[in-house]
């Protein structure tokens, strides 16, 4: 798409469903030019009487000038100020949740807090969103409730993104946010209760033990029972080169001096 020009690319993205690979191409051509007119065009599709439209501005919003391994800094007040108008009365749950995302990526507090009241709201798409916007932005106590209980919601998409985001994205740490991650090791889905085990092994906390060293002596297991692994033995969640389950268990048994894991004696 790179000879395009951008009357072609805002044509592209807002061709094909919401889905087609196509126009996210677009949309994402769109984000590394991150010009002044690439703005105020996304900015007049926010205004567009037609749903699909304000949602594409949105998305192009969110990411506006975003380069590889860094986050946009462009345009940001005006970006978010247009998000807010957006946001404000704003009824379809696909905008709402390209709004709510774009948003999360703008990393604003007064975008965060703008979001705080959709969680309870009846789309679990839009539910989803505010679990991927929050973490990594806010840590205050609003943030952190609105977590808590999105971890408890009946989606399990929903579960595991805010599990994902209170456990490993933030640094918040508090007997409540412990014990809500615990309270996952019994999800009927399988990534969440992985993500509450390295959530909470992230936190050194040893409930997590017996079910790490149950999980990597398993013929097949998660990926992420190594990086809870790793966490536990202060490893920072890296694996470290050619480890395989079988050397996570030995130096596990070895740092926490078990010698039979069945012997629930050593958890904290």
């Amino acid at each position: 798409m790179g000879d395009q020009s951008i009357d072609e690319l805002f044509e592209a993205c807002l061709a094909g469903d919401r889905d087609d690979e196509a126009a996210w191409r677009a949309v994402t051509a769109l984000h590394l030019l991150g010009t002044r007119e690439v703005l105020d065009k996304a900015v007049e599709l926010t205004k567009s009487a037609d749903a699909a439209r304000r949602a594409r501005g949105a998305d192009i919003l969110g990411q506006l000038g975003v380069r590889p391994g860094a986050a946009s800094a462009s345009f940001v007040a005006e970006r978010l100020q247009a998000l807010l108008r957006l946001l404000n009365g704003e009824s379809d749950p696909e905008v709402l949740r390209s709004v709510i995302v774009a948003l999360g990526h703008l990393r604003e507090p007064a975008g965060l807090r703008a979001i705080l009241p959709y969680s309870e709201h009846p789309d679990e798409d839009v539910r989803q969103a505010i679990a991927f916007a929050l973490p990594g932005g806010l840590e205050d106590a609003d943030v952190i409730e609105t977590l808590l209980r999105l971890m408890r919601d009946s989606d399990s998409d929903v579960r595991d993104w805010a599990t994902f985001g209170l456990g490993t994205q933030s640094e918040a740490d508090s007997s409540a946010i412990r014990d809500a991650l615990f309270d996952r090791f019994e999800d009927e889905d399988r990534d969440t209760r992985a993500e509450a085990v390295v959530g909470l092994a992230k936190r050194q906390d040893l409930r997590t033990l017996p079910v790490i060293l149950d999980e990597l002596e398993r013929e097949v297991y998660g990926v992420l029972y190594e990086e809870a692994a790793a966490h536990l033995l202060g490893l920072d969640g890296a694996k470290p080169e050619g480890w395989e389950s079988w050397r996570y268990v030995e130096e596990l048994r070895g740092h926490f001096n078990i010698h039979d894991h069945a012997n629930s004696d050593y958890i904290a």
